[in-house]
């Protein structure tokens, strides 16, 4: 097994509520377990691996952007239905009005909702039952977390929604059940990415591919000093064949070179998703996406921006494509995003959000051009916790649009602008899975010191 990055972890308990603390150590390899109850396994896969033994399958004709399992071209759109991996596609791109959400393509294709893991809201984690409604309108109180000192933020373990059980899924682990490889050509990543075993990928350097189509039970890793991707990620299933359980970690990403429908990340009928400290700028739609019923998402440590005026939307991340999704998208849609920063140049959607239970907690907001930073759509409940705000006029706002009326609940955020413009309406949900947030005050020093492409994962081919 490759010695890369070991850890030994250290936990401790206040009031149910926990908080772990990574030390360094030489032990090899190290699964980093979840902080969510009741979440099964490890929550995060190992930082080492075995030497590649895996050769990738000889690629047909096919050029950087093409999906090898397939023989999808970048020429054909996923969504015109063309592609054996994608849903039939319903609306043309831009029939659905514009509002402050902005929207992704649309679909026929209509998800059942899930199970128990799948219904619509969260549960009580303690009782199993849906929270109790709020006196004469008034929201239910939402137990504020006990202070826990000398416990700084987990960069490496995972937590939220993605380490929740779900839809036959125990948590996620991405590639850890299997080998270790690395990718050192585009081709190679794009055969590796597409394969149907667990594989944990290495991306050192920079590697240009317009589109990766990324299998279940996938962790793409970069490793080494300013490991980049140029292109786009596609994680996409079919309506009744989700892809899941895939990690994409410490990796930058210029999505300008994006071919996935303008995506820097599409999430995409898939569930049990881990993005963590990456960079992803420039997509010409969204720097990150999670649309059409995907599920059980949490994105960390991330940075998010837009550095080219030639970009034409600058919505960074859409949850829920259309009013009109709530057939595949009720009872789903469920993220959670914490440790992020949303920097310059995004005009909106951090995110914006239709249907989708959403937790955002501990995000560090400087946009100050931003129409609206974070946007509750139809039937969607955010809780918005402990965030900082510089200079951001609008930090959230409510956009209904008609049907189920949107929930948004905050509090413990800071703002810096004179008079920033709130908006709130509605309990919102609570969280199933423990978490501790850091004081808002504090946020913007730790997000900057942390967020992105800044773990130090040895690069040891």
């Amino acid at each position: 097994m490759r010695s890369q990055l070991g850890y030994a972890l250290f936990c401790v308990s206040v009031s149910g509520l926990h908080a772990c603390t990574l030390t360094a150590t030489d032990f090899d390899p190290v699964r980093v377990g979840s902080v969510a109850d009741g979440a099964a396994g490890a929550a995060g896969d190992a930082l080492g691996g075995s030497e590649p033994s895996v050769t990738p399958p000889a690629l047909e004709a096919c050029n950087p952007s093409c999906d090898p399992a397939s023989g999808d071209s970048a020429s054909s759109s996923p969504e015109s239905g063309s592609s054996a991996s994608s849903p039939a596609s319903g609306d043309p791109a831009g029939s659905q009005p514009a509002s402050a959400l902005g929207s992704d393509e649309t679909s026929t294709a209509a998800l059942p909702l899930a199970g128990a893991a799948g219904s619509s809201g969260a549960t009580d984690p303690a009782t199993g039952a849906p929270p109790a409604p709020g006196e004469a309108g008034t929201p239910p109180e939402i137990p504020e977390p006990e202070p826990v000192t000398e416990a700084p933020p987990n960069e490496t373990a995972l937590l939220g929604w993605a380490a929740v059980a779900g839809l036959g899924t125990p948590t996620t682990t991405g590639g850890a059940a299997g080998e270790t490889v690395r990718a050192t050509t585009a081709e190679e990543l794009a055969a590796f990415a597409a394969l149907p075993e667990p594989l944990t990928i290495e991306i050192a350097g920079t590697l240009r591919l317009g589109r990766v189509v990324v299998a279940s039970h996938k962790t793409l890793r970069g490793v080494g000093p300013a490991p980049r991707l140029e292109g786009g990620l596609r994680i996409r299933g079919l309506s009744d064949d989700f892809v899941h359980n895939v990690i994409i970690q410490n990796l930058q990403i210029d999505a300008s070179f994006s071919e996935v429908n303008g995506d820097g990340v599409q999430i995409h009928y898939a569930h049990h998703v881990w993005v963590d400290h990456c960079d992803i700028s420039d997509a010409e739609d969204g720097n990150l996406d999670v649309v059409h019923g995907s599920d059980f998402i949490t994105v960390s440590f991330s940075r998010f921006s837009y550095t080219r005026a030639s970009t034409a939307a600058r919505k960074s991340t859409l949850i829920g494509h259309s009013d009109d999704g709530a057939a595949e998208d009720t009872g789903h849609l469920r993220v959670t995003l914490h440790h992020n920063a949303w920097l310059e140049g995004i005009l909106g959607a951090t995110p914006s959000v239709r249907f989708g239970d959403v937790h955002v907690f501990n995000n560090y907001y400087a946009s100050p051009s931003a129409e609206a930073a974070i946007t509750a759509g139809v039937g969607s409940r955010l809780l918005v916790e402990d965030n900082y705000f510089e200079n951001v006029a609008t930090p959230y706002q409510i956009d209904g649009g008609g049907g189920v009326a949107p929930q948004l609940r905050a509090r413990s955020n800071v703002f810096t602008a004179a008079t920033p413009q709130l908006e709130e309406a509605g309990a919102a949900f609570v969280p199933p899975y423990a978490y501790v947030a850091e004081p808002a005050e504090g946020v913007r020093e730790s997000v900057l010191a942390s967020a992105g492409a800044t773990l130090s994962v040895a690069d040891t081919p």
